[in-house]
């Protein structure tokens, strides 16, 4: 079977480091990394877990319209959070911006996260737009 794996850059996102890709097409879906909530130019949010977890939505976002798909084709969240007592605010935050029938979801309590981040997202999308 022939490789289709693709990626892209997206504008207006931090471009990745060397050891991974912000998200890889293949099979008809879209593999993002895990998100962290950070700025165009790669600092990281401040404010509320709300406006943290709002800037992570949206650099998803951004990396599925850069390859052709968007939040309402996620079919599956991969969610890692410091501290549980977020727990309700995650939900309040992520619920409204995910398509229903909701995606599949794991949310796992991680001692640490990349940069002192207290919540990273990585999700799988479908590809219907992708640039197969």
């Amino acid at each position: 079977m022939a490789d289709d794996r693709k990626t892209y850059l997206v504008p207006g996102y931090p471009a990745p480091p060397s050891f991974l890709s912000t998200a890889i097409v293949s099979g008809g879906f879209i593999y993002c990394s895990g998100a962290l909530p950070v700025t165009p130019d790669g600092k990281m949010v401040e404010g509320t877990f709300g406006d943290r977890v709002t800037a992570v939505l949206d650099n998803l976002e951004a990396v599925l319209k850069a390859h052709g798909s968007g939040l309402e084709h996620t079919v599956k969240a991969l969610i890692f959070i410091t501290d549980y007592a977020n727990f309700d605010e995650l939900n309040r935050v992520y619920t409204p911006r995910m398509p229903t029938p909701a995606p599949a979801r794991s949310c796992i309590g991680a001692a640490k996260l990349p940069r002192g981040s207290d919540i990273e997202i990585e999700l799988v999308a479908l590809a219907p737009r992708a640039k197969l």
